[in-house]
């Protein structure tokens, strides 16, 4: 009866041994693997996200700008001004030859003072850099926060217009040339956008 008993006991015993400590380290291992690879992938998949929302803001306000240079080209030419003359240096000056780089604040519908000047809160030159555009998180709007009300806040973008009527020699085309900048994280490589057009004086 005795070595009945001892049988039975000494079985039990073997039968609820643990795991040892490699078979523990092979199944974290495992699970770690497992787990790596989504994660990755899923890290990956958020940050081209992030760079394509990014890309497509920068493409569209390299885009608002050269409409909005082509609203001052037909606007001037209705009024019967010459066609660049918000951007003669220095401002509200008169010129023949523009070449040089530019912000524009396009929260300013206007560009033009009352008394026909250039309304340098919307047209001014970047004389050491333009720079960072701001976002109005009230009216959804981008651009530089001068006074207007609003609540602002810094974006990464960085916005270079770029002018030059002197290309064909004639005086009657210009390139515009209009460079986003932007780095949306710490870590990451700065990235830009250039968009480029041509506009005649028709």
């Amino acid at each position: 009866m005795f070595k009945i008993l001892l049988t039975f006991f000494s079985k039990r015993t073997a039968t609820k041994a643990g795991f040892t400590l490699v078979e523990s380290m092979v199944a974290i291992s495992i699970l770690s693997m497992a787990v790596t690879g989504p994660l990755l992938i899923a890290q990956k998949g958020i940050g081209s996200a992030i760079y394509a929302r990014d890309q497509i803001t920068a493409f569209y306000l390299a885009q608002e700008a050269v409409e909005y240079i082509r609203n001052v080209r037909d606007t001037n030419r209705i009024q019967a001004v010459w066609w660049l003359k918000q951007f003669c240096l220095p401002a509200n000056s008169n010129c023949s030859v523009v070449n040089a780089t530019y912000q524009i604040n396009s929260v300013y519908s206007s560009f033009n003072n009352n008394d026909g000047t250039v309304n340098t809160n919307a047209i001014s030159q970047c004389s050491s850099g333009c720079p960072v555009l701001s976002f109005d998180t009230t009216n959804k709007l981008y651009g530089y926060d001068t006074g207007m009300g609003g609540s602002w806040v810094t974006t990464p973008f960085t916005r270079t217009i770029s002018i030059d009527n002197t290309v064909s020699g004639s005086g009657r085309e210009a390139l515009i040339s209009v460079t986003v900048a932007w780095k949306t994280t710490l870590f990451s490589p700065p990235r830009t956008f250039t968009v480029r057009e041509y506009i005649l004086n028709f």
